[in-house]
């Protein structure tokens, strides 16, 4: 297995479809004058007619962590929306310019709004790319997602155990969370280097898995592989999970 850690993260290290890259004139142009940092609450909604949505992606102290609050109409047309995060440079103004992309548009559209439109966006008339665009750039950002999914919920309906926050679920539905992060980010990055992924055990924080086919032998399984499943989990989850690799190449029970 290649032993080259930014493949395994898909050549970048920012999420959301953004490359690391120098701040642009445009990003800087939009980081003094962002417009939708904040919050909205019940009292907004109820003052506008509104129902409040709230969609988060990211582990809380993340740097790429969002909170992201709209005022939906009854039509299903965003009224309002506004975000907060730890996020910095072109992500925070990325962030900035797709909470602007969603007012005055359908929720259910919003997953037409993509790192690379929000990119050309903030890029105007401009020649000179706002930001590198990564490969999955083409892809919704994955808090918009959740946005659209919470709206499809019932107002008044009682959480189930998909809805339920991490510290309140059970060790099943805890184990279905994260094989479904590494069936749909995880496992097709590490496949494609002829490598896979096998989860051993989950002691509160600390999540034991193994490595086969190439992984099991690769000295960056324990460099950017590592950081990169550690992240692509915490961020999906909100959670703070810290993953310790059993040992490599040998049989190990599994808690699947």
């Amino acid at each position: 297995m290649p032993s080259n850690p930014a493949r395994h993260r898909h050549g970048r290290t920012r999420p959301d479809g953004y490359e690391a890259a120098v701040t642009s004139d445009a990003v800087r142009a939009r980081l003094a004058t962002l417009r939708f940092v904040g919050i909205l609450t019940d009292g907004d909604a109820a003052t506008h007619g509104c129902r409040l949505i709230v969609a988060t992606h990211g582990a809380d102290a993340a740097p790429e962590h969002i909170r992201l609050s709209l005022l939906v109409d009854a039509g299903g047309v965003v009224a309002d929306a506004r975000f907060q995060s730890n996020a910095q440079g072109d992500l925070l103004a990325a962030y900035d310019t797709m909470t602007e992309m969603l007012i005055g548009g359908l929720l259910v559209d919003a997953a037409s709004i993509t790192p690379r439109r929000v990119e050309a966006v903030l890029r105007g008339t401009g020649t000179t790319p706002a930001f590198d665009v990564a490969l999955d750039g083409d892809k919704p950002f994955f808090v918009l997602t959740k946005a659209v999914q919470a709206l499809e919920r019932p107002k008044d309906a009682p959480a189930t155990s998909d809805q339920l926050p991490w510290v309140e679920v059970g060790l099943f539905e805890k184990v279905r969370r994260i094989e479904l992060v590494l069936d749909q980010h995880v496992r097709p990055a590490l496949a494609s280097d002829g490598g896979g992924i096998d989860l051993v055990d989950l002691q509160g924080e600390e999540l034991i898995v193994q490595y086969h086919g190439a992984c099991g032998s690769c000295s960056s399984s324990i460099g950017g592989t590592l950081t990169f499943i550690q992240d692509s989990l915490n961020n999906h989850l909100g959670t703070v999970l810290r993953i310790t690799v059993s040992q490599l190449d040998e049989a190990a029970p599994s808690i699947v």
